[in-house]
């Protein structure tokens, strides 16, 4: 089913293949929708409003110049800036408000979409149509709802393991979920996903602690994962002052950042590995030297072998981590930003 895969791996192409099904049989999508009995059709890519806003799939009664529903499908990658609210002002500006369906295969699973959207599985709306009186209709549905329960499965298995192209971006969403509010999943430059995971320096409202984890491809499942412990002051501002004490910060808790500590925190030590600096991108000078973004972002790096984790156990090492950084900063009476900028004013 790789063929089926990569199809409904793309939002475009699985919006397609719904809006094919409505044609072979709009029945379903009444009965899921709850929709009141009559003749409707959908139309795909429809504009809301301005140039950037082109919806997924919209549905129209009979008849009707309005939309009885809008379906937005998120598969790999998430909701882009302010797109829900722009689409949700737009569906209150007709004539008959709309209802908003947010499709998403992570179910409940990563919360629930904002007002007035409502979460609907993408599972639970392709298998509608396994029922369908058309034979055609009934057999893609089945294909594809095979498919996504398969990936939604490999979601919460052992994460080297999986084939769903779009599996790992399920995996960092719901690490981020099960981390709470401090916790996002994001995308690398290179269009991975990964996620951050930080909390406030003890004392300081300008400094992070953090796990940075990254997905190298999804190409290679079994390819390991980077797992980077960091320190973080200003990241929106990378200015000089910003880099020297992120620096000062790293230097001060690189002990606590190398690998054969942080594997004493963690429960899958042995999932973890370094280079021969522990973590570090080397010394100079007999200083450390780390890996970073912006030079306020400055990490130690290891290799997580997704062959011998699921996400659950992800989530524990990457919570035991921060709360490690969080307890050494503390006992070190670190200072961050603030520490500084108060200095710099009392000379």
């Amino acid at each position: 089913m790789s063929a089926l895969g990569r199809l409904i791996a793309q939002e475009n192409t699985a919006s397609d293949l719904l809006a094919y099904l409505v044609e072979l049989d709009p029945l379903p999508l009444v009965g899921v929708l709850g929709l009141p009995e009559g003749k409707y059709a959908a139309r795909r890519e429809a504009r809301a409003g301005g140039r950037r806003s082109r919806l997924d799939l919209l549905v129209y009664r009979s008849g009707a110049t309005d939309p009885v529903a809008v379906l937005e499908l998120k598969g790999a990658s998430g909701e882009h800036g302010d797109q829900l609210e722009r689409y949700a002002a737009w569906a209150a500006s007709l004539t008959d408000v709309p209802r908003l369906m947010y499709c998403t295969l992570d179910g409940g699973t990563t919360g629930a979409p904002p007002a007035p959207w409502q979460l609907l599985s993408l599972i639970d709306l392709f298998a509608t149509w396994q029922d369908s009186a058309h034979p055609h209709a009934a057999w893609l549905a089945g294909e594809v709802t095979t498919l996504l329960r398969q990936w939604d499965r490999q979601a919460d298995d052992v994460i080297g393991s999986a084939t769903g192209w779009y599996v790992p971006d399920l995996v960092t969403r719901r690490i981020a979920a099960a981390l709470g509010d401090d916790a996002e999943a994001l995308r690398t430059k290179a269009g991975n996903p990964m996620l951050l995971a930080y909390r406030r320096l003890p004392g300081d409202s300008e400094a992070w602690l953090g796990v940075d984890l990254r997905c190298e491809g999804r190409d290679r499942p079994k390819r390991p994962w980077l797992f980077r412990p960091f320190v973080e002051v200003s990241f929106s501002d990378p200015t000089a002052q910003a880099q020297a004490t992120a620096r000062r910060l790293a230097v001060g808790l690189h002990d606590a950042m190398t690998l054969a500590t942080v594997q004493r925190v963690v429960k899958n030590p042995d999932a973890l590995s370094a280079n021969k600096h522990g973590g570090l991108a080397g010394f100079r000078d007999g200083a450390p030297v780390f890996y970073h973004d912006k030079q306020v972002r400055l990490a130690t790096q290891f290799r997580l072998d997704v062959r011998q984790v699921d996400r659950h156990q992800v989530a524990e090492m990457i919570r035991a981590v921060v709360d490690h950084l969080e307890t050494v900063a503390a006992e070190l009476h670190l200072p961050g930003q603030n520490a500084t900028a108060e200095t710099e004013s009392q000379q």
